[in-house]
């Protein structure tokens, strides 16, 4: 399951459950018995200060609502399972029944804020979850400091106290979690927030077998979720838990009668004098991504076919030759001629991506996002959170959170905008759903890094253009190559190491791969993709 709900749809869902339980509590303590589940394989992961802890504990950290009784109920578990479980009501009070088990299974409440937090190997975010807004105060500051300083792991509760469930934005105080388990259905903040850590996701039922889930409308759901890079644990998750998944990666080989045309052309308009690495970057990224051809256009057109020799290279973009799509920006500049090459690009019909210069450019010349908004053919934008707030303010569009603000930024410039981060968020206004991809990891933060990813996107968008007839397909998989590629290109026989753009690049194979998840389709089908029907 993909699809991320907000905090109303997903008390909607509820309600009905809590509404036809016959016991007390009956949704609440299944999902608490996930929260047990979580706790227990954590549980079981190294402890890098263990020899420190005279005897080992678990901190609960228990706020006034529900997730509070959450995590009091998968505390009574843990300290029937043999645990020894601290809670800490950190506003005075907790949901009764749950803080009445709690106690009855032998655990401890403690009278004030934990001081010395040691002993605890495992703390569990029950504070606020999905009913929270804004910050924590400063004495929980003080805790979650404490717990840092001692390599307490932290499994939250919904989604980590602090984070908004619906936006992913954190308060000035906050949980930053190992790994967060919810229930039924995606929160937004799950892929918007790192935050989160792993993200398992449970489903609880009511006596009668009902589920959150079987009241919730996937039709309602306006933003889907991925996770690029899985979380690495010692052991797997209990299989009541699900884990946040990458999106299948087809076959990439070509078919029967293909060519090197027939895969879809990509034309790479990147680098300058000043800037000459973000040429070859951006084109290596291409020729990785897909079996097809790549054509260059620029004042780098030597250096790139000295380090790419299959590329076809000119000096001129009026001289590329035709392409099913165009990237255009990494290192071009922001000159006279830059700008007449975009502006020539976004008369013409072929699908477009504009990354960094392009962007640049963008934000400060009116005529050009006129020129953008009325373009025939589809046009993806690839700002980073500089590049995106930078767009916003040309606009006048009202700063908001880094969902919202991609979204109005889509439907200001009639364009997808990929809005590039450790989560980064696809809006087009062509989409009933946004997406967001949890890259996983954040390998990807080093120069030129961006340049090589707009290589991949492009390339993909020629191909899926070719295809199918319509370039932004596949954008979201895109990312998830990327940062794929990233993290495999951090990997060394002795454990991860420091990466570059253009390790980074040629990884891009080995991560397509990596993401084929499904067997290979039938003959048949892969005989009529490759004829686009």
């Amino acid at each position: 399951m993909l699809h991320a709900y907000t905090v109303e749809q997903i008390r909607a869902a509820e309600k009905p459950l809590l509404e036809a339980q016959t016991a007390p509590d009956d949704l609440m303590k299944s999902a608490a018995h996930a929260v047990f589940e979580a706790a227990g394989a954590m549980l079981r992961w190294p402890d890098t200060v263990g020899d420190f802890r005279e005897s080992p504990k678990c901190l609960l950290l228990v706020g006034k609502g529900g997730n509070g009784g959450d995590a009091l109920y998968a505390g009574a578990e843990l300290a029937l399972a043999g645990h020894a479980v601290d809670a800490w009501l950190a506003w005075g009070s907790a949901h009764e029944p749950a803080l009445e088990a709690f106690i009855n299974a032998g655990g401890t409440v403690l009278e004030n804020a934990p001081e010395d937090c040691r002993d605890y190997r495992l703390a569990i975010d029950g504070l606020t979850g999905i009913g929270g807004a804004g910050g924590l105060d400063e004495q929980v500051g003080q805790v979650l400091d404490g717990l840092a300083d001692w390599y307490v792991h932290v499994l939250a509760v919904d989604v980590p106290s602090g984070v908004n469930a619906d936006t992913g934005e954190c308060g000035d105080i906050h949980v930053t979690a190992d790994a967060t388990v919810t229930f039924g259905g995606w929160r937004r903040a799950h892929g918007l927030a790192p935050e989160c850590g792993i993200q398992l996701l449970a489903q609880p039922s009511i006596a009668d077998g009902r589920s959150i889930a079987d009241e919730l409308d996937v039709g309602a759901s306006d933003t889907v979720l991925f996770r690029a890079v899985p979380g690495e644990t010692p052991q797997p998750w209990p299989d009541s838990l699900d884990t946040l998944p990458a999106d299948n990666e087809p076959l990439m080989e070509p078919g029967f009668y293909d060519d090197k045309y027939t895969g879809g052309v990509v034309g790479i308009r990147a680098g300058s004098a000043t800037y000459p690495g973000a040429a070859l970057l951006a084109t290596t990224g291409a020729v990785r991504a897909t079996p097809a051809m790549v054509r260059y256009a620029g004042s780098q057109a030597g250096e790139v076919v000295r380090g790419l020799p299959e590329v076809v290279v000119k000096q001129r973009l009026e001289d590329a030759g035709r392409v099913q799509a165009w990237v255009f920006g990494p290192g071009v500049g922001t000159d006279s001629q830059a700008r007449g090459e975009l502006a020539l690009l976004l008369g013409r019909e072929e699908p477009l991506l504009v990354d960094a210069d392009g962007l640049t450019l963008l934000s400060t010349d009116p005529e050009l996002r006129e020129l953008l908004r009325g373009r025939p053919g589809e046009t993806v934008l690839t700002p980073h959170d500089g590049e995106c707030e930078r767009l916003r303010d040309a606009l006048g569009i009202d700063p908001a959170s880094r969902w919202e603000e991609a979204q109005a930024l889509s439907q200001a410039l009639n364009c997808t905008v990929v809005r590039k981060g450790r989560a980064t968020i696809v809006a087009d206004p062509a989409r009933d759903h946004t997406l967001v991809v949890d890259t996983g990891t954040s390998w990807a933060a080093t120069p030129g890094s961006g340049d090589v990813l707009a290589g991949i996107m492009g390339a993909r968008m020629a191909r899926e253009q070719a295809r199918w007839g319509r370039a932004t397909l596949g954008v979201a998989q895109s990312v998830i190559i990327h940062a794929t590629a990233a993290w495999l290109s951090a990997q060394t026989e002795y454990g991860p190491g420091p990466t570059s753009a253009s390790k980074i690049a040629d990884a891009i194979p080995a991560a397509t791969a990596k993401l084929r998840i499904l067997p290979a389709e039938p003959a048949v089908y892969r005989a009529k993709k490759s004829r686009g029907f």
